[in-house]
C-alpha cells in the first residue's frame, strides 16, 4: 500500500482541493458541441425520453392487466397477447414510423455537422493546457508533483508530445452564434498564431470565416462572420488557401510512395480532428472555383489546393466534386487556368487509392472532353487540341484501368459504325457523322500512338498495342462510310489520324486506296466550273456546302491536301526494304488518273510525288541490292537502314513540303470560309 508524503497528511485538505483544481482544469472540460447540445436540445431530449419511458410503462402495465383477465369473458383476448408475442426486428422497427420521427433531426444534424466538427478541433489544445497546468503545479507543490509520479503516470503524459501555444483571452462559447464583422487586424493575429505555433483554433477560425464569405449570399445558412472590404475579401482568400497546406502538413505530414501515392497518418488523433476542417476546406474551394469571376484568384486557388489532394482521398464524395470543379475550369477559361485545372486532376488520377476513382477521373475527363467537341471552330480549335493532349496523359498513368476504359469507349464507337451501315437511318447516320464522332476517333489514335511510343522506345510490349487493330477498323469503315465528294473533308480528318499512330507505332495501315479512291473521283474527271467562292477552312469541315460540289476551287483544295496526306503516307515506309514493290499499284494509279483528269492543280501535285517516289524505290534498291539475308528472316527486315544516317527522298521532300504548307496555311486563314451549320 501505496502512503502519502508527510506534508500531504499533515494537510489533506490541500491535497483534495489540489487534486479538484487540477481534474477540473485538465479533464472536466466540456467541447463545444457538448455546450451547444446543452443549451438547444438537452431539454428536448430529456422530454422525448421521459415520454418513451410513460408510454412503455403504459404499454407494460396494460399487458398486464390483459394477462389478468379471465379467458371467458372477451373473445379476443389471445389475439391481444399474441400479438405482442413476436419480437420485432431491426428493420420493422425501423419503418413502423420511428424512422420518420428522426428523419427532421438527422437532416438538422447533417445540416451543423460542419460547424459541429470544426469545434472539435480545438481539443487539439487541451492536452497543451494540461501540460501548462502540470508546469504549474511542479513549480508550485513539488511534493504532490512527485507522489503523481509515483502513482499516476498516465495522468502526467497525458497529452505529451503535443505543441505549446500562447493563451488566447477571447470568449469562444458565443463566438459562431453572432455574426462577427471581419477585419484587416483579425486576420493578421490569425496568420500570427498560424506561423509561430501553426494554431488549429487560429485555422478554425480562419476556415469559419472562408466558409461564411462565400456563402453570403445563402441567407439559410447561420454566418459567424461577414465582409464589407473588398480588400479583406482578398486577404481572406489568399490566408486561407496559402496557409491551409502549411497548417496541415505541419499536423499530420505525409509520404510520397514509388507509385506516386501518398501515405497519410490517418490513425492519428490529429487526423481524427482536422480530416473535417479539410472537408470544409474542400466544399468551400469547390464553391469557390464554381462562382469566382476573376480568372487570377481562380488560378491561385488551383494551385494552392494542388497541395491539399494528399488529404482529400478520405473523402470520396468530396473528391468527386472537387474533380467535377477542376473539370469545369479545365473545359473554359483561360490556357492557364485549363493547365492548372489540368495539373491538379493529374495529380488527383495519380494518387488516386482505388479504381473506381481512377476510373471516374478518366471517364469524366473523357466525358468532358467529348461534350465541348460539338462546337468546333477556329476559335475553338486550339482549344480542343490542348484538352485532347492533357487528356491523354491521363491516360498513360494507370495501364490496367487505361485499357479497360479505351476498350469500352472504342467499342462504343464500333457499336455505332455496324448500327450505321445495318439500319442505314437518319438518326444512326448523324450519330456518326458528327464532330464529337471524329474527335473521338482522333483522341483515341493520339492516345494509343503516345502509349505505344513510349513503349516502343523502351522495349517493352505495349499494354495499349492490342486496341490498335479495332480502332484502325471503325476509322477505315467511318472514311468509307459516305462516297460523296461533299464527305472528302471527313475522309481527309480520318487519314491524319491515322498518319499519327502509323509515324507512332510503325504499324502499317492500308491508307492509299483511300486518298486514290479521291483522286479517281468525279471531282477530277470533269472541268471544275468558276467560282467566287473562298477557300473552305478544311480543319474546321468535315462536310462541304453543296454550292462547293463541282468547282474548281473545291477540286483545288482537295488536289493539294490528298497530295499531302499520300506523300506523308509514303514518307513513313520510305525507308522500308520493300517499298519498290509496295508503290507499283499506287504508281500505276496515279498515272492513269493523270491522264484522265483535266484539273491542272491534281497534276502539279501529283507529278512531283512521282518523281520522288521513283527516287526513292531506286535509292532503296541500290542498298538492298548489298544484303545477305533472306526475306523470312524478319529480325534483319526490321533492322535494314536502322544504321543510315542519312534520310530518304521522300522524307526530304515531305520536310520541304511542310515548311511550303505552313506558309500557305497562314496566307489562307485570312480568306478561308468557314462553314457554318445552317451552311453544311
Amino acid at each position: 500500500m501505496t502512503t502519502l508524503p508527510s506534508a500531504e497528511i499533515r494537510c489533506p485538505k490541500k491535497v483534495v482541493l489540489q487534486q479538484a483544481q487540477l481534474s477540473t482544469a485538465t479533464m472536466a472540460k466540456l467541447t463545444k458541441r457538448t455546450k451547444k447540445f446543452m443549451k438547444n436540445k438537452l431539454d428536448q431530449t430529456l422530454k422525448q425520453r421521459q415520454d418513451a419511458k410513460k408510454k412503455q410503462k403504459y404499454t407494460q402495465n396494460k399487458g398486464k392487466r390483459v394477462k389478468d383477465e379471465p379467458a371467458g369473458e372477451n373473445e379476443e383476448e389471445p389475439e391481444v397477447v399474441e400479438s405482442q408475442a413476436p419480437a420485432m426486428s431491426v428493420d420493422d422497427f425501423l419503418s413502423g414510423g420511428f424512422r420518420e420521427g428522426l428523419e427532421g433531426e438527422d437532416e438538422e444534424e447533417e445540416a451543423e455537422e460542419d460547424d459541429d466538427d470544426l469545434d472539435e478541433v480545438d481539443d487539439i489544445e487541451d492536452a497543451e493546457a494540461h501540460a501548462q497546468d502540470l508546469a504549474q503545479l511542479a513549480e508550485k507543490d513539488p511534493e504532490f508533483y512527485k507522489y503523481l509520479q509515483e502513482n499516476d503516470q498516465e495522468l502526467l503524459h497525458f497529452g505529451q508530445g503535443e505543441e505549446e501555444e500562447e493563451e488566447e483571452d477571447e470568449d469562444e462559447e458565443n463566438e459562431e452564434e453572432d455574426e462577427r464583422l471581419l477585419t484587416m487586424d483579425m486576420l493578421q493575429q490569425w496568420q500570427k498564431s498560424l506561423l509561430r505555433h501553426r494554431s488549429p483554433r487560429a485555422l478554425r477560425r480562419l476556415l469559419l470565416a472562408f466558409r461564411s464569405v462565400l456563402s453570403s449570399h445563402d441567407e439559410e445558412v447561420q454566418h459567424a462572420f461577414h465582409v464589407q472590404d473588398s480588400r479583406v475579401f482578398s486577404k481572406l482568400i489568399i490566408t486561407t488557401l496559402k496557409y491551409m497546406p502549411m497548417v496541415m502538413e505541419y499536423h499530420v505530414p505525409y509520404k510520397k510512395t514509388a507509385d506516386g501515392r501518398f501515405k497519410v497518418q490517418t490513425h492519428t488523433q490529429k487526423w481524427h480532428v482536422l480530416h473535417r476542417p479539410v472537408r470544409s476546406y474542400f466544399m468551400s474551394v469547390i464553391k469557390l472555383l464554381q462562382t469566382l469571376p476573376e480568372a487570377d484568384m481562380v488560378y491561385v486557388a488551383l494551385n494552392e489546393s494542388a497541395k491539399m489532394v494528399p488529404y482529400l482521398h478520405q473523402d470520396r464524395r468530396v473528391a468527386r466534386d472537387y474533380v467535377r470543379a477542376l473539370l469545369g475550369q479545365w473545359s473554359s477559361g483561360e490556357d492557364r487556368i485549363r493547365l492548372a485545372a489540368f495539373s491538379c486532376l493529374y495529380v488527383m488520377t495519380a494518387s488516386a487509392l482505388d479504381d473506381d476513382m481512377v476510373d471516374f477521373c478518366l471517364k469524366s475527363t473523357y466525358h468532358t472532353l467529348i461534350r465541348n467537341t460539338r462546337n468546333t471552330k477556329p476559335h475553338t480549335l486550339e482549344h480542343i487540341a490542348l484538352m485532347k493532349n492533357t487528356a491523354c496523359e491521363l491516360f498513360t498513368l494507370h495501364a490496367d484501368a487505361s485499357y479497360q476504359q479505351a476498350f469500352g469507349f472504342i467499342r462504343q464507337l464500333a457499336i455505332s459504325l455496324r448500327n450505321c451501315l445495318k439500319l442505314k437511318t437518319q438518326e444512326q447516320f448523324q450519330t456518326v457523322l458528327q464532330w464529337p464522332y471524329l474527335h473521338c476517333l482522333d483522341f483515341w489514335s493520339l492516345v494509343l500512338a503516345k502509349t505505344c511510343h513510349v513503349d516502343r522506345e523502351q522495349g517493352v510490349p505495349s499494354h495499349m498495342r492490342p486496341l490498335i487493330y479495332p480502332l484502325v477498323q471503325v476509322s477505315l469503315g467511318v472514311g468509307r462510310l459516305v462516297p460523296m465528294s461533299r464527305y472528302f473533308p471527313l475522309r481527309l480528318h480520318v487519314i491524319e489520324s491515322m498518319l499519327r499512330l502509323i509515324q507512332a507505332t510503325h504499324v502499317y495501315v492500308p491508307l492509299a486506296p483511300l486518298i486514290i479512291e479521291v483522286l479517281e473521283s468525279a471531282e477530277f474527271q470533269r472541268r471544275g466550273k468558276g467560282a467566287t467562292l473562298k477557300p473552305l477552312d478544311l480543319e474546321t469541315t468535315f462536310r462541304a456546302p453543296a454550292a462547293y460540289v463541282r468547282t474548281r476551287i473545291y477540286a483545288d483544295q482537295l488536289a493539294d491536301e490528298f497530295a499531302h496526306v499520300l506523300l506523308e503516307f509514303l514518307a513513313t515506309q520510305a525507308r522500308h526494304i520493300a517499298f519498290p514493290e509496295l508503290v507499283i499499284p499506287i504508281t500505276v494509279q496515279l498515272r492513269r488518273a493523270l491522264k484522265t483528269s483535266p484539273c491542272v492543280r491534281l497534276n502539279e501535285a501529283v507529278r512531283p510525288l512521282l518523281d520522288k517516289i521513283r527516287m526513292n524505290a531506286t535509292w532503296i534498291e541500290q542498298r538492298r541490292s548489298q544484303v545477305e539475308f533472306a526475306p523470312s528472316d524478319q529480325s534483319q527486315v526490321d533492322a535494314f537502314l536502322q544504321n543510315e544516317a542519312s534520310d530518304a527522298p521522300l522524307q526530304q521532300a515531305l520536310r520541304l513540303a511542310r515548311k511550303v504548307r505552313e506558309q500557305k496555311r497562314r496566307l489562307l486563314e485570312k480568306t478561308a470560309h468557314v462553314v457554318e451549320d445552317d451552311e453544311a
